[in-house]
């Protein structure tokens, strides 16, 4: 697709101030860059079906989910790498085992191995996301991009040195997320690319954590938020200013899409 631009956007502290609301400024500096004709993607550690809300709210149809395990555009489901089933199996009997609570995040819903576990109820519900159904089996039957494992930090070990397939990465005290090895928004984005035949010189992205640095490093024109972590804005061409100081506009004028 010849010169068609798209931006990429993080989530939470890029679009989502304190996981709560969008700013104004941002809303509008979003509706005229969907105006001027450039595609508006997310680029999340979340799954679609946990995006509704923001979704619906910034009329965004794109989404690199999962940390680049599943991309949407234009609401279809165009690539997904979902977790092998064999090495889901052995951690499914080692968190057995080890009494460990596991949630499988699918393309539409999440399963868990325990109902009620206080953990998931508590950590899923920090983020806004509706409680797993009940299915210790549901890997079998379901496509699975991300795997929660609830253990603690002194317990992670056993399950980290095990999987050459997976990576673990602690975001929780009791509780990592497991994803394929490879993953990242990067990769994700790469995939989008190759399939929408947009070049990688027209691709802008907006972050501020450390799993946005891959993404930032890979699109044409990378740029931080002014409230994002050293490290990020290290990785990027730009910085621009903090997110309740109007930093996604700021940052659209300054490359001239908006």
């Amino acid at each position: 697709m010849a010169n068609q631009k798209v931006v990429f956007f993080d989530i939470d502290g890029t679009l989502l101030h304190d996981g709560h609301f969008v700013p104004e400024s941002t809303k509008q500096a979003i509706r005229k860059l969907q105006e001027n004709g450039v595609y508006v993607a997310l680029a999340t550690g979340r799954g679609p079906a946990m995006l509704s809300g923001i979704r619906e709210l910034l009329n965004i149809d794109t989404i690199i989910g999962y940390n680049g395990q599943i991309v949407v555009h234009q609401n279809e489901i165009i690539y997904k790498r979902p977790q092998p089933k064999t090495d889901l199996t052995h951690l499914t009997q080692q968190a057995k085992e080890n009494g460990h609570t596991l949630v499988y995040l699918g393309e539409t819903k999440g399963f868990t191995t325990k109902s009620n576990d206080v953990h998931v109820v508590d950590s899923l519900g920090e983020l806004d996301m509706p409680l797993p159904i009940h299915d210790e089996e549901a890997f079998l039957s379901h496509d699975v991009f991300q795997t929660l494992v609830y253990c603690t930090a002194e317990e992670e070990s056993d399950y980290v040195k095990r999987y050459d397939a997976f990576d673990f990465i602690r975001w929780h005290p009791h509780a990592m997320d497991v994803i394929n090895v490879g993953s990242s928004k990067a990769e994700g984005i790469k995939q989008f690319l190759k399939l929408t035949n947009i070049r990688r010189e027209d691709t802008f992205a907006f972050g501020d954590a450390l799993n946005d640095l891959e993404m930032l490093r890979y699109v044409g024109t990378g740029i931080a938020m002014g409230n994002g972590l050293p490290e990020t804005k290290a990785a990027a061409d730009y910085v621009t200013k903090p997110i309740l100081e109007d930093g996604i506009a700021h940052g659209l004028k300054e490359f001239q899409l908006i």
